[in-house]
């Protein structure tokens, strides 16, 4: 399931928990385009959870739109929350990005942006709200 929302003015929030549709790969490129028509930056929260076997078109269409977009990225966005709640992709194997340390991926060094990674929602909702004002 992916499904997207907006919980405060400056925070949007992405959720992909177990599986992932075809229709779900298009709701979430669809949330993407939208993200970046936004007039103000938000703090962008992921939520992931479950088994997650997100089509790899998505991801590559994904990757490219940020890509693309980064050097635009913080024109609507001021950081990237991500709340692993435990996930795997189909293996078996439960994978949580605490040990892979995501604030350094290869993804988060792409980001014009910090990266902070949480184990839960009301973590993420606490730290959104006490994010640090942008530089700009």
């Amino acid at each position: 399931m992916f499904r997207s929302s907006t919980p405060a003015k400056d925070i949007v929030l992405f959720e992909m928990v177990d599986r992932q549709s075809d229709e779900d790969g298009k709701a979430y490129l669809a949330a993407l385009a939208a993200l970046s028509a936004r007039s103000e930056p938000a703090i962008l929260i992921f939520r992931v959870a479950g088994e997650i076997n997100q089509d790899h078109e998505i991801r590559k269409q994904a990757a490219a739109w940020f890509k693309q977009k980064r050097d635009r990225l913080g024109m609507f966005a001021k950081g990237l929350i991500r709340v692993d709640e435990g996930h795997h992709h189909g293996d078996g194997e439960i994978h949580s990005h605490d040990a892979d340390d995501p604030e350094q991926s290869n993804f988060a060094r792409m980001l014009p942006f910090p990266v902070r990674h949480v184990a839960s929602l009301d973590a993420a909702y606490d730290l959104a709200r006490d994010w640090p004002p942008s530089d700009s």
